[in-house]
């Protein structure tokens, strides 16, 4: 029997849709860009009126334990853009999901960045910098100390979303 493989792009699509399906779930007014707009993936409006967006990332295996992200994402900090990371955990897993404001995400993968950089390899060399970056669901030496415990807050939390004001 072959193995099952999903492209990179329906990975994507997967967890916009899914995300979309949570949201209109709670009564929100939900566009899905499909790849028209740069910087997010849906355009929402919250129960309240009030607008959003949101850039997704999407990840397929359950023991995914981080998001690529690119350079551009530690400069957003807008008050009313969101990121969505979607873990799907695989064909037969139900997907978990964090949704983090971009003024944490930013100033975060920003410092990890470059403590990353600032940071010797295994093999002694140092890292290159690069246009890309990591957001990471667990705690890591590069990251605030108490990480761990701030994902706990965003794991699942479409209030978040709800309960947002301008």
């Amino acid at each position: 029997m072959s193995k099952l493989t999903v492209s990179k792009n329906n990975i994507g699509v997967a967890g916009e849709f899914y995300i979309a399906y949570l949201l209109a779930k709670h009564n929100f007014k939900v566009n899905v860009s499909l790849g028209r707009t740069e910087g997010f993936d849906l355009f929402v409006q919250n129960p309240s009126g009030v607008n959003m967006i949101i850039s997704i990332k999407t990840t397929f295996k359950e023991t995914s334990r981080s998001f690529i992200m690119g350079k551009k994402a530690d400069e957003l900090a807008e008050d009313d853009l969101f990121y969505a990371f979607v873990r799907l955990n695989g064909l037969g897993g139900i997907p978990d999901f964090w949704i983090i404001p971009s003024k944490i995400v930013a100033p975060v993968i920003k410092e990890a960045h470059k403590i990353h950089v600032e940071t010797a390899g295994k093999n002694g060399k140092m890292h290159k910098d690069t246009n890309m970056r990591l957001l990471r669901l667990h705690d890591h030496f590069k990251f605030p100390e108490d990480w761990a415990k701030q994902l706990e807050g965003f794991k699942g939390n479409i209030n978040l979303l709800i309960d947002f004001k301008k």
